[in-house]
């Protein structure tokens, strides 16, 4: 591998010869380009650029003087286009620079196109998904892009770093400071103008809006995948605070809209980090930002567009409340304004997928509220958001985007028929959905996501779907927790996927023998001490996970220990007892431990209140619920409702999975006459 010093070139440009004005443009512009006196010092520079001008022939391999400009480049760039994507020496320079150089180093840029339609396969190969600049034919666009192309020529950190993902997280850290630094001098160099010329203040302010927009919408594609969207505060921060500072009534359109995402972007870092009163102020700003737009505009789809996205945000902040009135309404907006974007255009792909994003978020929203009515009206959502997105996919193939959201919408289509109805519908489709995300897999197979989302797809279906066991399901089930765990130790700061690992044991506890717990015990346990609680969601996640730590400690030796423990664990959720009391998860976690317990006033105690939670919850029939009902009647001695509940698993299709718990209630002399249910039954087939 060529060293640093034997490098003499600063960037080689691969691009098609179709697109020689743009390479040769940017060229120009990056042997020019201003490099900052302290990069000048450690000897940093963007020049020269090998750019090759001559007509490749139709030859096998690529020269010799491209092979010695590549091996001396430090950085690739490529310019994306249809006819770079269809250019076989663009996509042999890609793959002769990752052999020599590996992926840090590549840089890329669209000038003509789409993702799909312009990345070269040799960016793409492996499921590598490249950060792209838009190198955009205006002079504002275009100086951006050559910005975000200079930056990473120079090392300043920003594309090499946040390619590296999770296993360059402390030098994320510097990049985002690095980032925010640059900012915060873009800012103050916009100030010093408009002090100095007003026009060049204009021209200034338009750059530096246009550099906001790449941190804000760049940083956050990839930061947001390695979980790190913390890093965009202090840019959301510098953004903001020079944003307050104009009138909004003086600003264009474009400005304001800018304002908008950068408010939206550190609205999203402070939902993350907990902060609501923060998070809702930034989010109504930039819905009246939104508004302004679109009161002046309201027939340009780009106006109806913006504001659609500050409804959602309205939304989305009460949905993190759990406040479902006041979610309905923005939510019902942005589906309402989708649904015009599509009306205007059913072919562009865009507003196909607002009008898909519309309709799932109302799915989502019926399906909250718990009842017959509103499970019915998710059902219909769900469905229709999947029509949308299987029209997006027609329009743009095997995009992962939207095979993403097809797999994400079936599994709420799964849930709402797992409410509404019988085993053998509920299952084929679960059985549907199980397998398209097996597809999806093994079309992207380096996606540790998607093989995240299979794994927990496959237990929602043992969870969710089976309710009586057998021993191949079992045997299955373990399978998937083993591949679930794998993920974790390869990708241990991914702290959803630990959740995740963790909540599937709690929820399948009762089907779990000895062995299996004493396996799974160890497992937990280290996960659970390598959390860092102030990183999880909410307080309920980290209570909850207090819940299953004391509640799988019942299998090790120390009894009184863990008495004592569970006993300080009932305290603290007695004095939360007004959070908690309607959560009838954590009612059933404490009903589930409490039996590990000599105390059976708790015991009973707990029953009640989970009965109690669960009927202020919800009236759909949902199976594993119902399977839960039965425990907690069965431990009151309610032999009445016992059988009542076993008689709505059994007309739908679902077996209660410990019949032989109830072998008090299902003695002759405690059935009614007109009820009859046997002890034993065949598992319906899949």
């Amino acid at each position: 591998m060529t060293t640093d010093t034997q490098k003499h070139y600063a960037a080689f440009i691969s691009y098609a010869h179709a697109d020689e004005a743009m390479a040769a443009r940017l060229h120009k512009a990056l042997e020019t380009y201003p490099v900052p006196k302290y990069l000048r010092a450690e000897g940093r520079t963007t020049k020269p650029v090998f750019r090759d001008v001559a007509e490749l022939t139709a030859a096998h391999s690529l020269s010799e003087k491209i092979k010695d400009a590549v091996q001396g480049s430090r950085v690739l760039i490529v310019l994306c286009s249809p006819a770079a994507k269809a250019s076989h020496w663009v996509n042999e320079e890609i793959r002769l620079f990752r052999d020599l150089h590996g992926d840090a180093a590549i840089l890329s840029a669209i000038i003509d196109g789409t993702p799909e339609t312009a990345f070269p396969q040799g960016l793409t190969e492996g499921g590598r998904e490249p950060l792209a600049a838009a190198l955009g034919s205006d002079k504002a666009g275009f100086k951006l892009g050559v910005t975000q192309l200079a930056a990473g020529i120079l090392g300043t950190g920003l594309d090499d770093l946040i390619q590296r993902g999770a296993k360059r997280r402390n030098r994320l850290m510097g990049a985002g400071m690095a980032a925010s630094l640059l900012l915060s001098g873009v800012m103050g160099f916009t100030t010093l103008q408009a002090v100095e010329a007003r026009n060049d203040a204009q021209t200034a302010r338009g750059e530096a809006e246009g550099l906001v927009e790449y941190m804000i919408k760049d940083l956050k594609f990839k930061l947001e995948p390695v979980g790190r969207l913390d890093l965009l505060e202090g840019i959301g921060d510098k953004a903001v605070e020079y944003y307050d500072r104009q009138d909004i009534k003086s600003l264009n359109d474009d400005s304001l809209n800018r304002q908008a995402a950068a408010r939206q972007v550190l609205a999203q870092v402070h939902l993350d980090a907990g902060r609501m009163n923060e998070a809702q102020a930034e989010i109504e700003a930039a819905a009246d930002l939104t508004r302004e737009v679109f009161e002046r505009n309201p027939d340009d789809t780009d106006a109806i567009f913006a504001h659609a996205q500050s409804e959602y945000w309205v939304g989305q902040y009460y949905r993190r409340q759990g406040k479902l009135a006041e979610m309905e309404k923005p939510w019902r907006e942005y589906d309402r304004l989708a649904q015009v974007l599509y009306e205007t255009d059913p072919t562009n792909f865009d507003w196909v997928m607002e009008a898909a994003w519309g309709k799932n978020n109302l799915g989502f929203l019926a399906r909250g509220y718990g009842t017959k009515k509103t499970a019915d009206d998710a059902l219909e959502n769900y469905t229709q958001a999947l029509e949308f997105f299987k029209r997006a996919d027609e329009l743009k193939p095997d995009s992962k985007h939207v095979l993403q959201e097809i797999a994400d919408t079936m599994s709420g289509k799964s849930y709402m028929l797992l409410a509404l109805r019988d085993a053998s519908s509920a299952r084929e489709h679960a059985r549907l959905h199980e397998n398209f995300r097996v597809n999806l897999v093994k079309k992207f197979p380096n996606d540790n996501t998607l093989k995240r989302q299979l794994f927990i797809s496959k237990l929602d279906y043992y969870n969710d779907f089976i309710l009586k066991s057998n021993d191949e399901e079992d045997e299955s089930f373990s399978r998937n927790l083993d591949k679930l765990f794998e993920i974790i130790n390869y990708d241990d700061e991914n702290i959803r996927t630990k959740y995740v690992f963790i909540q599937s044991i709690f929820d399948n506890y009762l089907r779990l023998d000895k062995s299996e717990i004493q396996l799974r015990y160890p497992q937990v346990e280290g996960i659970i001490r390598s959390l860092d609680k102030g990183e999880l969601s909410s307080e309920r996640n980290e209570f909850m996970l207090k819940i299953l730590e004391v509640h799988l400690s019942f299998f090790g030796e120390d009894k009184f220990s863990q008495q004592m423990k569970l006993n300080d664990l009932i305290l603290q959720y007695e004095r939360k007892e007004q959070f908690f009391n309607a959560d009838w998860k954590a009612a059933y976690a404490f009903f589930k431990i409490s039996k590990h317990s000599t105390d059976d006033e708790k015991t009973i105690q707990f029953s009640k209140q989970f009965l109690e939670a669960t009927h202020k919850r919800s009236n759909i029939n949902y199976p594993t619920l119902v399977a839960k009902k039965i425990d907690a009647y069965n431990v009151l001695d309610d032999c009445e409702n016992v059988i009542l509940n076993l008689k709505i698993l059994e007309d739908r299709g679902y077996d209660y999975p410990n019949i032989n718990d109830l072998s008090n209630c299902l003695s002759l002399n405690k059935l009614s006459d007109n009820i009859i249910y046997k002890k034993t039954s065949q598992r319906l087939p899949d």
